[in-house]
């Protein structure tokens, strides 16, 4: 007879009590264990991968554009200088040849007042700073990977990060202070997204609020986070079952923060002056929907061809690198069939929430305000832009390795043998993107390193090779050898005269460069009627373009023409009768022709318009010892000494003062003036 065990009896409106050993528990808290475990493994792999592709940059200077975030005078201000980032344009510049101000990027800029505040100007510890931003990016995207694919081997969406760190189109980015701004903006695209997965998993509707201040803060970084007001929603869509009315809600919660964000600043900023350049991009001027849908197919073409074969990379594309064509182009019709072959796939696996679908639907939502169809991108095309897209090409690639091994990735268990297969791709896929960044992040290092390893590849670019002019003209300025002799390396000569020459052959009608050009036969070689040629072409195009006229009174002086030289700076103060360098000139002028008093009134009108300005005392100082009357010529000196102090007119007073016998004042202003002049070299070390 079979004898039945009876369950216990439980006492009314009790419940039951789990009856647990000590011994059962153990292997709950080991799972625990070892997941926290997994986790560190995970982070210190990334960390060392990071240090390894993007360690050399430390040793790495100044380049390309450093100087909106760092080596300025805002930043030197310390933290002084917090109400004045949040106040104004992230790009804030005044010069002879216009005004620039434009963005509103107050959160990139403040991270290097704390830097430069904390530890002084230091390009080691700034470029230190980009490479942890770029590891925990890294690491926030692996952990959100593994959250979207959480039914998936673990392999996959480690093997995605793996990719994603070491793609060689991510240098520009880590390796460009600049460049920063992008990656504060995507680290805070993929923080909100954290946040409202957060949400989706608990239903606690803080994260929602958590999320909105992070791309808030994102955006006050760079615009370049704006996909991600779809880029929610669409993760949202894939990888939670969130109600559709929720997905609703949160695309308008953002757009209305986007809104806040992108208005807010409008309330006290001026308008904005940035004038939009043919050779940045020839699109601003252009007007027919089919050459901008045509263009615009082709720079897609570009950033799928980069992320396949990331090579060439260089520092800037701009005319003419992306040739501005029509739909009847070969790479057009090629880039329209791929690219409308992509969407087709997606939209048709779109229901069943095919993870390609998600990858293709993310790269285009990424890509999108790039494409240059819309909106003219400045530069056409740029590495940086296909920063966050390159996600979805990597999530791509990885399905793909899966699948040529027949590997499941949703398998919890992969055979060792398909294991080690995938592996052992991924492994020499990484030697050599591992190669290409370490070796691009040297090209980095500096201007000069950065100009003569791109310039051999952007032959068409005419922004390239005017940057590359303009750069060696400035090596020349700092020369002591020039600044002693007046003397410049003929090699060099031809070098600068060449690059202005290519970018003038394929932008004839750039007056900027014509005057480049003149201004490099004006300085640096003793031919200045080659200089007549290229400045009145630049006058012919742009008769109110005053650096041209500059440098043809200058030229015209050169030739002992004084009369055309006052011509110039005539027409100068017709235009701006309050521009005091030509006020300057022009009464330099009049005393070389013998009429002193006319020299003389006019830098006293600037005295009663200026007081507190040191040069016209100077410069009738001058006059007066020209003269031969010294004591007059001190009395003036020392009135502008007086106003400011420079190295050039305590050396001036301490030569007349030597001159005179009075050695107590010619020490007194030789030493004001060594100390003026190590003040001065400070700053500029600085």
């Amino acid at each position: 007879m079979a004898i039945k065990k009876s369950k216990p009896r439980i006492p009314s409106g009790k419940k039951p009590t789990q009856i647990m050993s000590p011994l059962a528990k153990k292997p709950a808290l080991l799972k625990l264990d070892d997941s926290r475990k997994a986790n560190r493994y995970f982070v210190l792999f990334f960390f060392i991968l990071t240090v390894v592709l993007y360690g050399n940059t430390i040793f790495n200077k100044w380049a390309v554009d450093d100087n909106f975030v760092t080596h300025n005078e805002v930043v030197k201000k310390g933290f002084k200088a917090i109400p004045e980032i949040f106040s104004t344009f992230y790009i804030n510049q005044s010069g002879n040849l216009g005004s620039l101000s434009s963005d509103y990027r107050p959160i990139v800029k403040l991270t290097f007042i704390i830097e430069y505040q904390l530890w002084g100007e230091k390009p080691v510890r700034s470029h230190l700073i980009n490479i942890l931003l770029y590891f925990w990016l890294s690491t926030i995207l692996f952990f959100i990977l593994r959250r979207l694919l959480r039914n998936y081997n673990i392999l996959f969406p480690f093997l995605i990060t793996v990719i994603f760190m070491a793609h060689p189109v991510h240098t520009e980015v880590v390796a460009s202070l600049k460049n920063r701004d992008e990656l504060i903006a995507f680290l805070c695209g993929l923080g909100g997204l954290h946040f409202f997965l957060k949400y989706a998993d608990t239903k606690k509707i803080r994260f929602s609020f958590y999320a909105m201040i992070v791309f808030f803060i994102g955006y006050l970084s760079k615009s370049s986070i704006l996909p991600f007001l779809a880029v929610y929603p669409l993760v949202l869509y894939f990888f939670t079952d969130m109600n559709p009315k929720k997905l609703i809600y949160i695309f308008f919660s953002i757009f209305l923060v986007f809104l806040v964000a992108y208005y807010l600043p409008r309330l006290f900023l001026p308008h904005p002056t940035r004038v939009k350049s043919f050779i940045e991009n020839p699109l601003y001027f252009e007007k027919n929907f089919w050459i901008r849908l045509g263009t615009g197919l082709l720079s897609l073409w570009f950033y799928l061809k980069i992320l396949v074969w990331p090579h060439p990379l260089v520092f800037y594309y701009g005319y003419n690198m992306i040739p501005v064509t029509g739909l009847g182009n070969f790479w057009v019709l090629l880039s329209l069939t791929i690219h409308l072959g992509l969407l087709i796939y997606a939209f048709r696996k779109f229901r069943e929430k095919h993870l390609l679908s998600f990858a293709i639907l993310y790269y285009f939502i990424t890509i999108a305000m790039y494409a240059n169809i819309v909106v003219p991108v400045v530069g056409i095309v740029g590495e940086r832009f296909v920063f966050a897209a390159s996600l979805g090409f990597c999530i791509t690639v990885i399905y793909f390795l899966f699948k040529l091994f027949r590997t499941d990735p949703k398998s919890l268990t992969i055979e060792f043998n398909e294991r080690a297969k995938i592996i052992v791709v991924i492994f020499l896929l990484m030697i050599p993107c591992t190669a290409m960044t370490i070796h691009r992040n040297r090209q980095w290092r500096n201007f000069f390193d950065l100009y003569r390893a791109d310039i051999r590849d952007l032959n068409n670019s005419v922004k390239a090779n005017i940057e590359y002019g303009e750069f060696l003209m400035s090596t020349v300025y700092q020369d002591k050898n020039y600044q002693q002799t007046g003397n410049v390396n003929e090699f060099k000569q031809q070098v600068i005269i060449s690059h202005f020459r290519r970018a003038l052959q394929l932008y004839p009608s750039d007056y900027k460069t014509l005057n480049d050009l003149a201004t490099v036969y004006i300085n640096f070689t003793e031919k200045p009627d080659s200089a007549f040629f290229f400045l009145k072409q630049a006058i012919e195009l742009n008769p109110d373009f005053q650096p041209a006229w500059v440098n043809l009174a200058l030229a015209y002086r050169k030739k002992q023409n004084i009369d055309s030289a006052m011509y110039c700076y005539e027409r100068i103060l017709k235009v701006n009768p309050k521009e005091l360098n030509a006020i300057f000139k022009l009464a330099d002028l009049y005393f070389d022709k013998g009429d002193v008093a006319k020299a003389f009134q006019m830098n006293e009108d600037v005295m009663k318009s200026n007081p507190d300005l040191d040069i016209p005392y100077f410069n009738i100082g001058f006059y007066y010892i020209s003269l031969g009357d010294t004591n007059t010529c001190i009395k003036y000196w020392e009135q502008a000494a007086r106003k400011r102090i420079t190295y050039e007119v305590c050396m001036n007073l301490s030569g007349v003062f030597r001159a005179k016998g009075d050695m107590d004042k010619a020490n007194y202003y030789y030493s004001t003036g060594m100390d003026e002049a190590r003040r001065m070299k400070k700053l500029e070390g600085k």
